[in-house]
């Protein structure tokens, strides 16, 4: 049996402002939300331009010290979802004349199911500051076309043998 009108008008009343509610309450939630950053590349807008002609450089072998093994490590795990589960295997590097030096190695980690995806070559640059080491993830190669870009650019900068 229908509702009479007044009845109705009420019931209406305490609806709507429940609804309200709600939006407004799941707007703010939503709005409040940030993504974790710690997962995302990095942004390139603050690089020089190069042309798209430009050539990497390749460098000379230097072997790493323990701290700046240590920097490389720290650098590439907070990419990770699960560092916890980071394996590193082979890390070299070649500086080159301008004094920059890259890192190539092979890492292996936990996917989002738990299972380890087996070693990923990766490559970057490490930073030598006056108080300690920094080094800045450039890429892993998780999949086929990755691998084979990451591997490249190792073999360009002078460090064979990884991936």
């Amino acid at each position: 049996m229908p509702l009479p009108l007044q009845e109705r008008e009420q019931e209406s009343h305490r609806i709507v402002p429940r609804r309200i509610i709600i939006v407004v309450a799941a707007c703010t939630a939503l709005s409040a939300c940030q993504a974790n950053l710690a997962h995302h590349p990095i942004s390139l807008q603050d690089l020089p331009n190069v042309a798209a002609s430009a050539r990497i450089e390749a460098g000379r072998p230097v072997a790493l010290s323990p701290q700046q093994q240590e920097a490389v490590v720290t650098g590439a795990t907070r990419w990770l979802k699960d560092a916890r589960s980071a394996q590193f295997g082979e890390m070299r590097a070649a500086r080159n004349s301008r004094g920059v030096i890259t890192v190539c190695g092979t890492i292996d980690g936990r996917n989002d199911f738990g299972r380890l995806v087996g070693q990923s070559p990766f490559i970057g640059v490490l930073q030598v500051t006056a108080a300690a080491p920094v080094f800045v993830l450039v890429d892993i190669g998780t999949t086929g076309a990755d691998r084979a870009g990451v591997s490249s650019l190792c073999r360009e900068s002078g460090i064979t043998g990884i991936g």
